[in-house]
């Protein structure tokens, strides 16, 4: 069994479009493992006759992926891809090449760009894709599937929640039913038949970690993602940030049980050899600040017993509004939080609320006094990170539908002085300008212009004609490859006609000076 998570496709592919999209311009770029395939392939261990062979292609060679499929083909079982919008062609192209090698190995794929886009992707690909699972809550189907393959009895689609595949009835969909989250990662796989780790540690040194270092005091070597809970409180409502692609299936939010099995997963990790602990919420004090405490309260002794400057070093999500309360703040430093995501992503009231960053109350409230309201959340969240000694990694998008000249040089402004004023809190950042992924908002935006429309005008901005948002919004709609550059191009055009995509460039480079020259690092 070939579980695999390609690289982007503009590693593989040439004629692939990869100026503002480069991996390499991330903080966190194959710094550490693929957790969804980690997840998937543990999951496999227990499953008679069957080997799980874990493989990141985001440092193993593409040759040596390929020419794995060849030297092995008469033993795989199946080939399992987990994609994302980036690396969904990289995906394909090696779904492709396995079925050349012995078309009856069967192919299996996963993840954001297929839970989003689950009925063009089976629909275009029937050549290469048997299986999908869309979703997070498919890991024990997932297991079945497999288990069932090896056995050669595969039951009907019904069997497996989550599943979407061609039967005699047509195009299959299963609904996902809940699982609790995985837990029994199995970390030698990560080097059983490729020796991931001597990278993911290479890159780690000569990437974040020095930083890292530098203001903390303690060197760090080795880090993980570690999976405690799963979930944002946007989600709860279906009030996700616009330009957020997470597919989060049958439950907005999913954790351990209690803070005793969380602590007997951080001990796993810890003692597996890994000293950064990367917890991949999406966000932490606000939607499982109660597992927080708890965990706190309840602490182990082996952790009590590790002096301070030896214990791993936690990193996490947060929103702003989150950060701000001195309460969260302080939970997330007694856990040993050090290091946190937070998306500020505007430097203006008017574009944090066309980005749909704050919380949508219960009842109503007034749109304009709840993004006042986030914009002096930025502000706190430093703050309160800078009191209680965490170092923060902030994200930046740059765009939005209905911005104008006024509003990109006032965000720009904006949030060069937010870097200014994070001096002492803010260690690294992403800078990214607006992809309209699929399963986003953005990209519905991209291809609804209804729903373009009526959201411009709540905001009271100004997009694009409807004739030309129709004219792009049909040449992207119901199509499963994306070039992720086109459709940025296409978004301006569509949605900020007074912009163009070379006007967000140059102010992400801007913007990505400035921090360079703050001492924050931005990627390479």
């Amino acid at each position: 069994m070939l579980l695999v998570n390609p690289p982007n496709t503009n590693q593989v592919r040439d004629d692939v479009s990869c100026t503002l999209t480069r991996p390499e311009d991330l903080t966190d770029w194959a710094n550490v493992p693929s957790l969804g395939v980690l997840s998937l392939a543990s999951a496999l261990v227990p499953v008679p006759g069957v080997t799980p062979v874990y493989l990141d292609g985001t440092v193993v060679p593409w040759p040596e992926i390929l020419r794995f499929v060849e030297d092995n083909a008469g033993d795989l079982l199946a080939v399992c891809v987990s994609m994302l919008t980036a690396s969904y062609e990289a995906g394909l192209q090696l779904l492709r090449h396995v079925k050349a090698v012995r078309p009856g190995i069967r192919t299996v794929v996963g993840n954001d760009h297929v839970t989003a886009l689950a009925r063009q992707c089976l629909s275009r690909r029937r050549d290469c894709i048997d299986y999908a699972f869309a979703g997070n809550e498919v890991v024990g189907p997932f297991r079945s599937l497999i288990a069932d393959l090896h056995r050669g009895g595969v039951r009907s689609a019904d069997h497996y929640p989550g599943l979407v595949t061609w039967t005699a009835d047509g195009l299959v969909m299963t609904e996902q039913r809940p699982e609790p989250v995985f837990t029994d990662h199995d970390y030698r796989l990560i080097d059983e038949h490729f020796p991931h780790t001597p990278q993911y540690r290479a890159n780690f040194a000569t990437r974040v970690a020095p930083r890292l270092r530098e203001l903390l005091g303690v060197p760090l070597h080795n880090a993980v993602p570690m999976e405690l809970a799963r979930g944002c409180i946007k989600f709860s409502r279906d009030d996700a940030c616009t330009f957020c692609s997470i597919q989060y299936g049958g439950m907005w939010r999913n954790s351990v049980p209690d803070a005793e099995r969380g602590w007997r997963v951080v001990e796993h990790a810890v003692h597996s050899g890994y000293d950064f602990l990367s917890l991949t919420a999406d966000e932490l004090p606000l939607t499982f600040g109660s597992l927080l405490r708890e965990m706190c309260r309840s602490a182990p002794g082996w952790w009590r017993g590790t002096p301070q400057d030896e214990r791993p070093v936690f990193a996490g999500y947060a929103r702003a509004d989150g950060l701000s309360s001195p309460r969260h703040a302080a939970t997330l430093r007694e856990l040993g939080v050090r290091y946190l995501m937070v998306g500020l992503d505007a430097g203006s009231p008017v574009s944090l609320s066309a980005l749909n960053k704050p919380l949508a109350p219960a009842r109503g409230g007034d749109p304009r006094f709840r993004a006042e309201r986030m914009f002096q959340h930025n502000l706190d969240a430093m703050d309160r990170a800078r009191d209680e000694g965490i170092f923060l990694k902030t994200g930046f998008v740059v765009g939005h539908i209905g911005m104008t000249r006024r509003l990109l040089h006032e965000n720009v402004d904006s949030i060069c002085a937010l870097v200014d004023g994070g001096k002492g809190a803010i260690a690294s950042s992403d800078i990214e300008v607006l992809s309209p992924e699929p399963g986003s908002f953005d990209h519905r935006f991209l291809t609804e212009p209804a729903l373009a429309a009526a959201t411009a005008r709540r905001l009271g901005l100004e997009i694009a004609d409807a004739d030309v948002r129709e004219e792009i919004a049909e040449r992207h709609a119901g199509v499963d490859v994306m070039d992720r550059e086109e459709a940025m191009a296409d978004y301006v055009r569509a949605l900020m006609p007074e912009l163009s995509l070379d006007d967000l460039a140059q102010a992400r480079q801007r913007l990505r000076e400035h921090c360079s020259n703050t001492g924050v690092y931005v990627g390479e």
